[in-house]
C-alpha cells in the first residue's frame, strides 16, 4: 500500500539566490483518500527577484486514524527537499534541481526493506500552480515524469527511481514551471508519495534520557498509552505519566539492585488494577496493587537474579504471576503475593516468560532453551536453535489461542512458531536481540545492540533507523484500534518513543 507523505519541505538554494522559509497556513489542505494525515506543503516564488519560500500548514489527523503524534513543523521532520542551480530564463522557463532526503525511520520506495518498488518516490503536485501576483499563467510542469491519481486526478509528479534509506539523499531530477513574463509571484503544493515497509508503524524514534541508569525493561500499564514503567539498574524505577517520565521512590532498599523485569498487568473482568511486579538481582520481587502510590518487597525464597516477570491478566486466574531467573529459576505465585519454586529441569538461565494462558505458559533463555507448562508440569521444547532468547511477543484472535509466537534473541535469531509447538528459525544474523513486543501480526518489534530495531510487518523483518546506538534492551507497545505507542529502552538510560 503506497503511504502518502505530506511532508515538511525545506528548501536550499545558491548563494545567488535569497531563501526565506516560514510556516504559513496552505491554501487547499490535502484531502488523502483511505486515511493518512494532512500538511501540504506551499511555496511561493517570486519571479522576478528569484527567490523562493516554502511552509507547511498545521498537520491533523486524517478522519478514521489514531496516530499518537502528527508533526506540522519544523521544516525537514520527515524529508527534506533541497534545490540548487535554480534560474529562469526571462521569457518562460523557472527551473531548478530538487533532491529528496529520507527523515523517517523506514526506507522509502519499498515494501520489504531491501527490494526497490518501481514506483520509486513520487513528489506530486497536489494543488496550483497559481498566479498570485501579475497576470498570465503558470504551468506544471513541462518535465514531470507524468501524471497520476493521488489526492485528484491529473496531478503531475516526479518520479525518484530506486529505495531511499533512512536519512539517504536521492539524486535530483529536474523540476519547471513555464512562467509567463507577465507573472511577478505565483504559488503551488507538493506531497510525497511513496511505498514503506510498514505504512501504519512508526515514522520517527525520539530519544529521551530521563536517567544515566541502563534500563532493561518497559511496561505500559494495562497496554495504557498514559501510564508505564521503565526499570534498570541501581534500582532505578521510572514512572510515565503521559507525558514524561520521572523517577519513583519506593522508600525500599533498591540501591546498588540492577531490576530486570517490569509487568504491570489487567485485572479481572479486563479491569485495570494498578498491579506493578518487578524483579531483580538477589531474588528481588518488588511489588505495588495501587497503580504505585505504595511498594513493598515480597519473598521469593531465592537467590538467584530474576529476569523476568509476567502476569496472567483478567479471568478466574488473574492473580496468578510466573518469573523466572538464573540457574533456572521459575517461581508462580497463584496469589500474588506468595511464591514458590517449581522444577524447571535445567540449570541453563531462563530470560523469558510469558503465555496467553495459565495451562499454556512458556519459559526461554540461554543456549537455546526452550520450556512449556501445561499447568502441572515443566516440559522441554526444541526451539531449533542455540542460540540464548532474550524476549518474546505473540498474537492471536484471541487471549487463549495465540496463532503466531516469535522469540527473540543473540545473534539477531528470531524463532518462529503458529502452534507453540514446532519452531523454525525465521531469521538470523546481525546484532543480538534482547526484547520483542508488537500489536498484531503484521506490527511487530525486536529490538537489540547498536541500537537495532527490526519490524515485522506480517511478510518480513525490515530494519528501522531508531538514531541512537546504544544497546536496547526492551520493547513496548501500547493503545490499539490504530497507531499504537511504541517505547524501547536500554544502555545509558535511553528511551527511544516511535511516533508517526
Amino acid at each position: 500500500m503506497n503511504r502518502t507523505l505530506q511532508l515538511i519541505l525545506a528548501v536550499t538554494l545558491p548563494s545567488t539566490f535569497a531563501v526565506a522559509c516560514t510556516d504559513r497556513e496552505a491554501t487547499a489542505p490535502a484531502t488523502v483518500p483511505g486515511g493518512g494525515f494532512t500538511a501540504a506543503i506551499t511555496c511561493q516564488a517570486t519571479v522576478s527577484t528569484r527567490t523562493l519560500s516554502c511552509g507547511s500548514s498545521q498537520s491533523q489527523a486524517a478522519p478514521g486514524m489514531n496516530f499518537d503524534e502528527i508533526v506540522g513543523g519544523p521544516q525537514g521532520t520527515y524529508v527534506t527537499l533541497a534545490s540548487t542551480g535554480t534560474a529562469y530564463d526571462g521569457t518562460q522557463a523557472f527551473t531548478t534541481n530538487v533532491t529528496v532526503q529520507n527523515h523517517t525511520a523506514q526506507p522509502m520506495a519499498t515494501t520489504d526493506g531491501t527490494t526497490p518498488d518501481a514506483g520509486g518516490v513520487k513528489v506530486f503536485v497536489h494543488s496550483g500552480p497559481t498566479v498570485t501576483g501579475g497576470s498570465g499563467t503558470v504551468t506544471a510542469v513541462g518535465n514531470a515524469t507524468c501524471c497520476g491519481t493521488f489526492t485528484g486526478t491529473n496531478q503531475p509528479y516526479w518520479q525518484y527511481s530506486g529505495l531511499l534509506a533512512p536519512g539517504a539523499t536521492s539524486s535530483s531530477q529536474l523540476w519547471r514551471f513555464d512562467v509567463d513574463n507577465t507573472v511577478t509571484t505565483f504559488e503551488f503544493q507538493v506531497l510525497v508519495d511513496t511505498k514503506l515497509p510498514a505504512e501504519a508503524s512508526v515514522l520517527r524514534w525520539v530519544s529521551e534520557t530521563p536517567t544515566d541508569q541502563t534500563l532493561n525493561g518497559v511496561r505500559m500499564q494495562c497496554c495504557n498509552p498514559t501510564t508505564g514503567w521503565a526499570v534498570g539498574d541501581n534500582g532505578t524505577i521510572l514512572h510515565y505519566d503521559g507525558t514524561s517520565w520521572s523517577a519513583v521512590n519506593t522508600n525500599l532498599a533498591l540501591s546498588g539492585i540492577d531490576l530486570y523485569g517490569v509487568d504491570a498487568g489487567g485485572g479481572g473482568g479486563g479491569g485495570c488494577t494498578g498491579v506493578v511486579y518487578i524483579v531483580g538481582d538477589g531474588g528481588t520481587i518488588v511489588y505495588s496493587g495501587d497503580g504505585g502510590c505504595n511498594w513493598t518487597s515480597q519473598s521469593s525464597g531465592v537467590a538467584s537474579a530474576l529476569f523476568s516477570v509476567s502476569r496472567l491478566g483478567g479471568g478466574s486466574n488473574s492473580t496468578a504471576v510466573f518469573a523466572v531467573g538464573a540457574g533456572g529459576v521459575i517461581l508462580y505465585s497463584a496469589d500474588g503475593t506468595t511464591w514458590s519454586q517449581q522444577t524447571s529441569n535445567t540449570t541453563d538461565s531462563l530470560f523469558l516468560t510469558g503465555g496467553p494462558g495459565v495451562n499454556d505458559w512458556f519459559a526461554a533463555g540461554q543456549g537455546g532453551t526452550g520450556l512449556h507448562w501445561n499447568g502441572t508440569v515443566w516440559s522441554p521444547l526444541t526451539l531449533n536453535t542455540t542460540a540464548s532468547i532474550h524476549s518474546g511477543t505473540g498474537a492471536g484472535g484471541d487471549q487463549n489461542a495465540l496463532t503466531d509466537i516469535w522469540l527473540a534473541g543473540t545473534g539477531g535469531t528470531i524463532v518462529h512458531s503458529s502452534d507453540g509447538v514446532s519452531w523454525s528459525v525465521q531469521r538470523s544474523g546481525g546484532e543480538d536481540l534482547f526484547g520483542a513486543n508488537g500489536n498484531g501480526q503484521t506490527d511487530q518489534f525486536a529490538v537489540g545492540s547498536s541500537g537495532t530495531i527490526l519490524h515485522w510487518n506480517g511478510v518480513s523483518w525490515s530494519a528501522m533507523a531508531s538514531g541512537s546506538t546504544a544497546n536496547l534492551k526492551a520493547v513496548e507497545t501500547s493503545g490499539g484500534g490504530g497507531f499504537v505507542d511504541v517505547w524501547a529502552v536500554g544502555s545509558g538510560g535511553t528511551i527511544l518513543h516511535g511516533i508517526r
